[in-house]
């Protein structure tokens, strides 16, 4: 009988192999938020917005990666620096990509000159669930956050029951973009 419900959970597959998630446990793609749309939501203010493209050099993406504990995904970062009438700038805008559950998160994070989170905003989930970390409540725990703040589940950011793998993801990516801007930015600015 627990052979039969084994084989039952793990779809009939052999030992040694992954099962593969049903469609349904994968959910559907939300698209929320296009970039423009994003940026306008991020910096409603903005009256242009600046793309950079900006790579890393050796010693900036290694920083980086050993702070993560993981490599970057690219070698560079596509910015969006929000500029007022004059062309000051107000923050910048970054779409970044972390793995869910089954699936990436495509969301937004804006961040201050200061290097703190302005916003976030998710712009596409594809998860059956944990659909909450797209709602303004969940994310404005967000706001204010800089590299100082751990981004740590539970501590300084609430998690969502049922949404335990989506917050993290949310965590690291924004912790990856506050990170990324302050090694690309970081002289600059000061």
């Amino acid at each position: 009988m627990l052979a039969l419900a084994l084989m039952g959970f793990l779809g009939g597959m052999a030992f040694g192999q992954e099962r593969v998630p049903a469609d349904e446990e994968i959910g559907q793609i939300q698209v929320s938020l296009t970039p423009e749309e994003g940026r306008r939501r991020l910096f409603p203010e903005a009256h242009a917005f600046v793309r950079q493209c900006r790579a890393f050099d050796p010693g900036q993406a290694a920083a980086v990666a050993g702070t993560l504990g993981r490599p970057l995904p690219a070698d560079s970062l596509e910015v969006f620096l929000a500029c007022d009438l004059l062309g000051g700038v107000l923050g910048y805008a970054v779409v970044a990509e972390e793995s869910g559950k089954y699936r990436p998160i495509t969301f937004m994070v804006g961040v201050t000159p200061q290097f703190t989170v302005r916003e976030v905003a998710v712009m596409v989930y594809r998860e059956s669930r944990g659909g909450e970390v797209r709602r303004g409540r969940f994310l404005s725990q967000y706001r204010g956050k800089g590299l100082r703040d751990p981004l740590q589940l539970n501590r300084d950011i609430v998690n969502i029951s049922g949404a335990t793998l989506s917050v993290r993801a949310l965590n690291t990516g924004v912790r990856r973009v506050l990170l990324s801007l302050e090694a690309l930015y970081g002289a600059q600015a000061r």
